[in-house]
């Protein structure tokens, strides 16, 4: 099965993908030790590899489930779901927080010169007809992939938007719009968007599905089926399938439950970890989620407090020798409070989950643009705060889209008239066909964070200190460096 071979990597090449040494090895046996006692009694020896627990760059991840089915004889896990070799754990790793991060896909090229199941050309390489023939082909090829973790979604333009797309033609992504795109029906036309694997565990708590909303919390099975047509070159998944699919994504849950600095996440009364998640999705009081019950669901939008698993933390060292455990605990209850007190609760609204409430909330952050003339652009935020030159170095790699109000019949070149719009991805305008939507992307959920980099919808943030730097930038947040290091070591966290 897919997934021991990731577990087995994992464990052969010790803590963050680092080589083998003695001290990865104890500090393995280590962390295994103080977590095992947490991994569930309901699953199976041989399912250890898809529930965990797993160590990550922050500590150690698990992932849960109270439904003994859904395990690995999941069609999730199957690559009969499609036609291509690839199945949905190709890019969504038990011990990568269902998600896939960016040292794991170099590996995979490297073992297999690039004909692993992970590279192919509908939808992991930058162009659909890339040249494969070659080892040194494949790696121009899957370009994206390896260095910013992204796919590719070929999406089809909306019926009668009210923009129109300047078409244009590059060697490393082709001819855009696409009229020949393997994801999309004969004849359609498609935009490429590159954009990060969501984590596919924790989809109880969700609003808007993937990162456009294009798809129904409610409808979970066309969600399915829509994604291993496009991405697996599905002829034909079941109905019995695809409901299988997706009861396992909204059956099971992951986080981390180990700190590398904090420790024992639920240590000295903190909730956090894997197994509040499944409390809190069966709890009556559970967050307000599209799933919830609707008697006992009242949506709050701009939560004061959003997140209070660490509450307890806050007065540790006040009460306990002040070691450095105790002041790593302090750390992240700092970190938390500033998250409460900030511009973060209002898009993610939702109590110790971290997501929006609302189904219909995107937001547009800027990350989609590198153009100078537009005010919340990355270039302009690079001009202001130089610590944003990461992200916008690795947003450049990206195509670029020109869109033009319908309205506007002048025969200019697009992006010479006020009303054009530069960006690397529509976002929701290509759900809505509103140019007013272009950029806009869902919050997503918070928890299960820190494992999966890099960040954002497209790769930008490289890691979580790019992450804030952002923020801090974007909003102008004014963090002290203190400040910065309680932010970062609070989402380590998550």
């Amino acid at each position: 099965m897919k997934s021991r071979r990731g577990f087995a990597r994992l464990l052969g090449t010790g803590l963050a993908g680092t080589s083998p040494s003695s001290s990865n090895s104890a500090v393995l046996a280590l962390i295994v030790t103080l977590v095992g006692t947490l991994v569930m009694t309901s699953v199976a020896a041989d399912e250890q590899d898809i529930f965990g627990p797993f160590p990550d760059a922050s500590g150690t991840l698990q992932s849960a489930t109270g439904d003994p089915s859904l395990n690995g004889s999941n069609p999730f896990f199957n690559d009969r779901l499609g036609t291509n070799g690839q199945a949905c754990v190709t890019c969504h790793q038990p011990d990568q927080g269902f998600t896939i991060n960016v040292p794991f896909i170099q590996e995979r090229f490297e073992a297999s010169g690039g004909l692993d199941p992970l590279f192919r050309t509908n939808d992991t390489a930058d162009r659909p007809d890339a040249d494969v023939s070659t080892v040194e082909a494949r790696r121009d090829a899957f370009k994206l992939f390896s260095e910013l973790g992204i796919i590719r979604i070929g999406k089809t333009l909306p019926a009668n938007p009210d923009f129109m797309v300047a078409s244009q033609e590059s060697l490393q992504f082709g001819v855009l719009p696409n009229l020949n795109d393997p994801q999309a029906p004969s004849g359609s036309s498609t935009l490429s968007l590159f954009r990060r694997p969501l984590v596919n565990t924790n989809v109880h708590f969700d609003s808007a599905v993937l990162w456009d909303g294009r798809a129904d919390i409610h409808n979970m099975r066309a969600q399915v089926k829509n994604a291993a047509r496009g991405l697996l070159l599905s002829q034909n998944v079941s109905d019995a399938d695809a409901d299988a699919v997706a009861a396992f994504m909204l059956g099971v849950f992951s986080g981390q439950i180990f700190d590398n600095n904090a420790g024992n996440l639920v240590a000295r009364g903190a909730t956090a970890g894997v197994f509040n998640l499944q409390e809190l999705a069966v709890d009556p009081a559970a967050p307000c989620t599209p799933l919830a019950s609707p008697a006992t669901c009242t949506p709050i939008f701009a939560n004061p407090e959003t997140i209070s698993l660490f509450d307890p933390w806050a007065s540790v060292p006040s009460k306990l020798p002040n070691n450095a455990r105790n002041t790593d605990r302090a750390t992240v209850a700092r970190g938390q409070m500033l998250f409460n007190s900030l511009v973060c609760v209002g898009c993610h609204a939702t109590t110790n989950i971290g997501n929006n409430p609302d189904p219909t909330f995107f937001i547009r952050l800027g990350l989609d643009s590198r153009d100078i003339n537009d005010p919340i652009s990355l270039a302009v935020l690079a001009a202001q705060d130089p610590r944003v030159n990461s992200l916008l170095d690795r947003v450049k790699m990206l195509p670029e889209y020109c869109l033009r109000p319908a309205s506007d019949t002048s025969n200019t070149p697009c992006g010479s008239d006020p009303g054009d719009v530069r960006t690397t991805d529509p976002g929701r305008a290509m759900v809505t066909g509103f140019i007013f939507d272009v950029g806009e992307f869902k919050p997503p959920i918070l928890r299960n964070l820190s494992t999966r980099a890099p960040f954002f919808h497209n790769g930008a943030a490289a890691t979580l200190d790019d992450l804030v730097n952002f923020y801090n930038a974007r909003f102008g947040l004014g963090l002290s460096d203190q400040q910065h290091n309680d932010l970062v070591a609070f989402l380590h966290t998550l």
